[in-house]
């Protein structure tokens, strides 16, 4: 089974890296691992934040693209395709964990959630912002940021723009959820009862300058040329930076700790973005990453089922092996073995990630063309 490799290849990299970020700290969370290696793994929730800031540039450069042939139909054609996009598989995974919760699991099931995340609308409901399937929070809010494309491609038609955007969403994230935390509480258990403040950190005004600075990797990359050197220069940057903020807390040593690590790391993933394809380095743009790329939304649904399957089985052996030979500690804080499990989860998400992006994503893209196709035949009609 070969999967195609388009021509943004440094695009499906890197969210070949998104991917592999995100199953590292959910492999990491089914295991003990060590202290050091703790600093690193956590920064797996990172990935999401990569995946918001490579979707914004994708649908921004593709929304310019089709702007000019498809007119006043852009809009209704943009909202078509993304849904055929996403909405197949993700809700046959939906299915896929409503079994395995009832079945195995033997949980109940929020109706009103799994309408809520069902209709994409639990980027709003926040009390079932990221219940089921898991991991649906960062679809619901995409969702959500798909409605606001068309004003954002119209309005912010620069870099300056989108620079200013940027800060603007920042202010306004840091005011309602740390700044006036309480008045936004407030009313939001007003609105949905009790909520956790957990929510907060899904819902689209903290995720919104994320997004933005996706436009602007847009609007410099349609702009700007750097000279190979540069690229080499940001390339390097960003890994230490990557690095370096790894081993800092944000939230108990920074003294304005509403400074948050998504927007520091999301500058440092522009950067690293900006290096990736001004020197088309291959060894970052490798086939390996890119192919994972490719199938990487079928990946971020399906690793969470394997993780339980496979972790289930792991841990049960890790139990008996260390009760056998006495050496607990050894063995479960071993991040060899956390490793060895973390490339089993990645090779097993991908095998069943190509099955299920050749046979359902790639069908449900075919029929969102099917559907437009037919409608733009319709309206031929009429104005013959």
């Amino acid at each position: 089974m070969n999967i195609v490799v388009d021509k943004y290849n440094w695009v499906n990299a890197l969210r070949g890296y998104a991917i592999l970020l995100v199953i590292l700290i959910h492999s990491s969370q089914s295991f003990k691992v060590s202290d050091f290696g703790r600093n690193f793994y956590d920064n797996g929730d990172l990935g999401v934040q990569l995946f918001f800031i490579l979707s914004s540039f994708t649908l921004f450069n593709s929304y310019s693209k089709r702007k000019l042939k498809e007119g006043e139909f852009i809009n209704r054609n943009f909202f078509i395709r993304r849904f055929f996009r996403i909405a197949p598989y993700y809700y046959i995974a939906g299915l896929i964990y409503v079994f395995y919760k009832v079945l195995i699991k033997h949980n109940t099931i929020n109706l009103k959630n799994l309408i809520a995340n069902y209709t994409f609308t639990n980027g709003i409901y926040l009390p079932g912002i990221n219940d089921i399937p898991p991991g649906g929070w960062s679809v619901g809010i995409e969702m959500l940021f798909y409605l606001l494309i068309p004003i954002l491609f119209k309005y912010i038609n620069s870099l300056r723009k989108a620079i200013c955007l940027f800060l603007i969403t920042i202010l306004f994230s840091i005011a309602i959820n740390h700044l006036f935390l309480n008045y936004t509480m407030f009313l939001l258990n007003s609105i949905f009862g009790s909520i956790n403040k957990w929510s907060l950190y899904f819902w689209l005004p903290n995720q919104l300058p994320i997004f933005v600075l996706g436009i602007i990797l847009y609007h410099i990359n349609k702009n700007l040329t750097f000279s190979f050197n540069f690229g080499q220069i940001a390339l390097m940057i960003s890994i230490l930076l990557y690095i370096g903020f790894s081993f800092f807390k944000f939230n108990l040593e920074y003294p304005f700790f509403f400074i948050k690590r998504e927007y520091v790391y999301g500058i440092i993933f522009v950067l690293f973005s900006i290096g990736t394809y001004t020197t088309n380095n291959k060894f970052v743009i490798n086939d390996f990453v890119q192919k994972i790329g490719v199938v990487s939304f079928s990946m971020y649904l399906n690793h969470f089922i394997i993780l339980y399957i496979l972790g289930y089985v792991l841990r049960g052996i890790c139990e008996k092996v260390t009760v056998h030979f006495h050496f607990s500690y050894f063995v479960l804080h071993n991040d060899f073995l956390f490793f060895s499990f973390y490339f089993l989860i990645i090779k097993v998400s991908y095998f069943l990630s190509k099955i299920t992006y050749n046979n359902i994503e790639v069908k449900g893209i075919d029929f969102g063309n099917y559907v437009l196709n037919k409608i733009s035949n319709k309206n031929d009609l009429k104005g013959v």
